[in-house]
């Protein structure tokens, strides 16, 4: 073929290279790409199709004289050239590894062609990060602060390394807190590329924190630094050294410069924040009203602190979705805290999801609530609990196939999340897709055999999929887990009710109904109870409840099979125009 000095622009896929600017771009946004791994794609470009040895790539990069460790060096220029071209060593689609051989590009060429605009921050980054609990080396009583600088270290790194890097969830990492497990098996259970771990250690009014990046395949160490930090101001301490680290990690995985975001407030509404995050991170909602009473103290001591206001109002959605209180009560007050967070700092992700479950829960306003949630996604795109929230909208709405993969985006960041493993059974039970759903939720029980959310979910599904002794006998197991929760009575009641054990059926109704004495009892699930006894008037009765309290299930009105014996009645209908969802 011609030379690329006679061909300096050629395109492949969605990317052209221009070999005299020395520059790589995919549709009209350039892509930034170090001096080695451009060169080995522009020795690809010259032979495409035909192999590229490791010993000519060797020659190229490293002319004799020069002095490296080839193995490690050449296989991570070549992960690099991958991450930058959104590929895949699996199933490649540009570049092919032969092993023990070399590489050949696989893709077609053409000349340049008119540039195709392509929405680049909607391609997941394929280079993946996990941030390893740091170590504490301190008093058991300061366990919190270790804790609160991994959440800020994942938190930091993924708004600032965005689009670049993937960072996985806090959840997936706390799941090797004091393990024994090498970096390469860590790596390999949470397809990371590198994990970023370290220690803290607190004397006094003083702080060290060590931080070391480890390539996971290799288990070969890239960096280390220890930072010394005195106390005054511990948001300072943990926020300077979070960001230090995410720039010497983007200086040596992307070798680009990410822009800071300093912050500050009082060091004890900080105090009190961390504490917060530390009940907030507990399982389910065992820390719940704890994290809600540390941000208030928070808020207290720095009425400018956003970040606490965004994380009271992501705890107050939690409260309503958990049924801790009245739903529309604890809505209210997480749109003031959401509100709040955006007036101080329009920056927050976490403030962004906050405003897209209020317009999605208290208000229905699905338009607005897919534009926060792009809001939290474009500042912080490994943020797992957007992109599960944002699944769960679509799935509202009927957009199946974008629910699927938003929510399989959020397993890719949180792999070994409970909630995010349910949210992705829940979207396929939603579209229809049982079997796949019935998986799901077996997955996700297999990390937590007694995790009731899924087992309730694997109840509904085995029902849906045909298999009614199967959902029957699962519920009635899940049901012993539990001293009374009335979402699994009444989905109990429902699976009873249409087996024919009708009596059996009213019974945990009124079991569930009792409930009311001690605690909010959501009304769309009894709803779906009273459906498998022929009571529609009290199913509608129900639902209408539900509109008033605002319960957050009722979203689902439009795609749960379970009611499907409503829709024919008009009343259906009518709420379905209430809550903009007539197109479902």
């Amino acid at each position: 073929m011609e030379s690329l000095d006679a061909t300096p622009t050629l395109r492949f896929g969605a990317f052209e290279l221009d070999v005299r600017l020395r520059e790589l771009r995919r549709g009209t946004s350039r892509v930034r790409l170090q001096e080695q791994p451009f060169e080995i794609l522009r020795l690809m470009l010259e032979r495409p199709g035909d192999v590229v040895t490791r010993e000519q790539l060797r020659q190229r990069l490293w002319p004799d004289g020069t002095y490296v460790d080839f193995e490690h060096s050449l296989n991570a220029a070549v992960k690099r050239l991958r991450a930058a071209l959104g590929d895949d060593a699996e199933n490649p689609r540009f570049v092919e590894t032969l092993p023990r051989r070399g590489y050949r590009f696989i893709a077609p060429l053409g000349r340049a062609a008119e540039a195709v605009p392509v929405r680049v921050a909607r391609t997941p980054p394929r280079v993946r990060l996990a941030v390893l609990p740091f170590s504490n080396l301190s008093e058991a009583t300061q366990e919190y602060f270790s804790d609160g600088l991994t959440e800020e270290m994942i938190s930091q790194l993924g708004r600032l390394c965005r689009g670049r890097i993937g960072i996985l969830a806090r959840w997936s990492s706390m799941t090797f807190k004091h393990t024994t497990l090498r970096v390469r098996e860590i790596g390999d259970a949470l397809q990371a590329d590198y994990v970023l771990e370290g220690s803290v250690r607190r004397e006094g009014d003083r702080a060290r924190i060590t931080a070391r990046l480890v390539e996971t395949c290799t288990e070969t160490q890239l960096w280390s630094e220890t930072y010394e930090r005195h106390l005054v101001d511990c948001l300072t301490v943990q926020t300077d050294v979070a960001a230090q680290i995410a720039r010497s990690l983007a200086t040596e995985l992307m070798a680009e410069e990410p822009s800071s975001h300093p912050s500050s407030c009082d060091p004890q509404a900080y105090q009190a924040y961390l504490k917060g995050r530390y009940y907030w991170n507990k399982p389910l909602d065992d820390g719940l009203n704890e994290a809600v009473t540390f941000y208030e103290r928070a808020i207290a001591a720095s009425p400018s602190f956003a970040a606490a206001y965004a994380a009271l109002g992501r705890a107050q959605l939690a409260r309503a979705e958990y049924y801790r209180e009245l739903p529309r009560q604890a809505l209210a007050v997480a749109e003031a805290s959401g509100t709040r967070a955006l007036e101080i700092d329009r920056t927050l992700h976490e403030a962004w999801v906050v405003s897209a479950g209020v317009h999605r829960l208290q208000y229905h306003d699905w338009v607005a609530a897919e534009s926060a949630y792009g809001e939290a996604l474009a500042l912080n795109p490994s943020y797992e609990a957007a992109h599960r929230h944002y699944a769960l909208m679509l799935s509202a709405c009927g957009r199946h196939a974008e629910a699927i993969r938003s929510s399989e985006r959020a397993c890719e960041l949180d792999p070994l999340c409970l909630d995010v493993g349910t949210t992705a059974a829940w979207v396929r039970y939603a579209a229809g897709d049982y079997d796949v759903a019935i998986d799901q939720c077996r997955n996700t029980l297999d990390m937590d055999p007694e995790y009731v959310g899924a087992r309730r979910l694997l109840g509904a599904a085995y029902l849906q999929a045909g298999r009614l002794g199967e959902a029957l006998a699962e519920l009635q197991s899940a049901a012993t887990l539990t001293d009374g929760d009335p979402a699994l009575l009444a989905c109990l009641a429902h699976v009873k009710g249409l087996s024919g054990a009708r009596s059996e059926a009213l019974s945990l109704i009124s079991q569930a109904r009792r409930l009311e004495r001690e605690r909010y009892v959501s009304p769309y699930h009894l709803a779906i109870a009273y459906v498998s006894v022929d009571k529609q008037d009290a199913a509608f009765a129900a639902l209408e409840q539900a509109w008033l309290d605002r319960d957050p299930a009722l979203a689902f009105v439009g795609v749960e099979p379970r009611l499907e014996p409503l829709r024919p009645d008009p009343r259906y209908r009518e709420l379905l125009e209430r809550m903009q969802l007539s197109h479902a």
